[in-house]
């Protein structure tokens, strides 16, 4: 006998996925993540172009909580904020569900896929700007909706706005907003409301233009705007080119948008066995896929398909892919990408309910158990002695393997990152170094340190050799990786 799924079954679901959100935040945190926290925490930088609202909203936000409670860690503030956002993305895609008619059943299982997509775990349990974007989205795409089913031009002018507020928190909704202004081009073709769509967007330069002259304290002209709002890509922050790796790293960030896909997976069934059942749940997926292929029962047309809810989400979720292909593969330009292949692709083609089910358990097992639950219990890296011992000998030049121990540095100390910290893709060579101290020797923790291959190390080039010169033990520390080392280095050859 199959379970009836009711409203109420969903509520407890959403609660369910809440709860996992809210008491699993990660404890390894990105360079970015220290980075908007220290931002948040001492009041500076609140207005970054790539993500105008991001920081300063949660500025606002912890002044309020300010009020409540006198200590407050600023970092694991915004994690918090991201999961209930992460919730509310939830509840918004269930509404747009239910006004399209999806059966109860098919709602859950795509709550399951969209919660516990690994994008959507890493991103909802940190401090990153990926996650509140796609609330304003959604409501800009659900209100889109409701203008095709009821015509009433109040929808379209506030899905404009959403679209628009997208775009605000983070410059990659852009893409968004564009596919439901070709949406509503498309299939409206009346310039009245494609103007009441247009309209809210104007919120955009005014809000770069009050920030550039009020904030910055720049003047308003052609040059500072355009280095302002596109400050990522003429800083080299954000990077785009076109070679083989895009198409390398777009296939793997494709897939690890839904499943982690990590060296680490490899170090935790070594930890302990009991990591293998997600493979095994991965097995029976592929199984059960494979078999409704043979049979031909896996895919199948959906009936009362909204065409053109449909082919504009199609359209989102192509932009978006397009984009990320461009930026190398970036996998966080793909966090929305859940959301937007179930509003189109497994919205137009219906899956096999079965396999859905699988999909939904598969997804659940595989990135609590590899993603979720080890970036909560272990420190990968455990750098934060490393950002002790460097709080310890402030008068000293370090050289340091992972760039997020500069960004946690600033946000424990309040201390700029300097040129007595530095990371080592920083450093053309040992010269460089020496240009900076004054000592006989610096500190580094790069030689034995723990090398785990990912997206950001295949890009990396190594361009030091301490081999030669007199190096002296000083600490050692355990993270989940292995074992780190503190080395004093000397200029002597050895």
């Amino acid at each position: 006998m199959q379970l009836k799924i009711t409203n109420k079954i969903i509520y407890k679901l959403l609660f369910f996925i809440a709860i996992l959100y809210l008491f699993f935040p990660t404890n390894n945190s990105s360079l970015d993540a220290y980075n908007y926290a220290a931002s948040i925490k001492y009041g500076v930088d609140l207005f970054e172009p790539h993500h105008l609202f991001y920081n300063g909203f949660l500025f606002l936000f912890s002044k309020v909580f300010s009020y409540v409670s006198n200590q407050i860690d600023e970092l694991s503030l915004t994690k918090v904020v991201n999961s209930l956002f992460a919730i509310i993305n939830l509840v918004i895609f269930l509404k747009i569900l239910k006004t399209l008619k999806i059966r109860k059943k098919e709602i859950c299982t795509a709550i399951i896929i969209a919660a516990f997509s690994y994008s959507s775990l890493r991103y909802g349990t940190e401090n990153e700007t990926y996650i509140i974007p796609i609330s304003f989205s959604l409501l800009g795409s659900y209100y889109f909706l409701n203008y095709l089913i009821s015509e009433k031009q109040l929808y379209i002018l506030l899905s404009g706005f959403f679209g628009s507020l997208a775009c605000l928190f983070h410059q990659i909704h852009f893409f968004w907003w564009l596919g439901l202004l070709m949406g509503v081009i498309l299939y409206k073709k009346q310039f009245k409301i494609i103007f009441l769509y247009v309209l809210p967007t104007l919120i955009i330069p005014i809000a770069y233009l009050l920030v550039l002259y009020y904030y910055n304290y720049q003047d308003i002209n052609i040059n500072n705007i355009w280095q302002f709002v596109f400050h990522d890509y003429f800083s080299g922050s954000a990077k785009s080119e076109l070679s083989i790796m895009n198409l390398i790293f777009i296939v793997i960030s494709s897939i690890r948008t839904f499943f982690e896909i990590h060296p680490k997976i490899i170090i935790l069934i070594k930890y302990n066995w009991l990591f293998i059942v997600p493979l095994i749940a991965l097995v029976v997926l592929l199984y059960k896929v494979s078999r409704e292929l043979i049979y031909r029962h896996l895919f199948s047309k959906r009936k009362n398909l909204n065409i053109k809810f449909a082919n504009t989400h199609l359209l989102i979720f192509a932009l978006h892919m397009a984009f990320s292909f461009y930026a190398v593969g970036n996998v966080e330009f793909l966090v929305m990408i859940p959301f937007l292949i179930l509003l189109s692709v497994f919205y137009i083609i219906e899956v096999n309910y079965e396999v859905l089910i699988w999909l939904s358990i598969t997804l659940f097992i595989w990135n609590f158990s590899f993603g979720l639950y080890p970036n909560n219990k272990f420190k990968y890296y455990n750098d934060d002695v490393l950002v002790k011992f460097i709080e310890e000998h402030s008068d000293n030049i370090f050289v340091v393997k992972e760039q997020s121990v500069l960004t946690e540095h600033y946000y424990k100390t309040g201390i700029m990152p300097n040129k007595k910290i530095i990371h080592f893709l920083k450093i053309k060579d040992l010269d460089t170094i020496l240009k900076l101290s004054n000592q006989s020797f610096f500190y580094t923790d790069i030689i034995d340190k723990p090398e785990i291959l990912n997206r950001a190390k295949l890009l990396e080039k190594e361009n030091i050799n301490f081999s030669h010169l007199k190096k002296v033990k000083i600490k050692e520390y355990k993270g989940f990786y292995g074992i780190s080392t503190i080395y004093k280095v000397f200029w002597i050859v050895d």
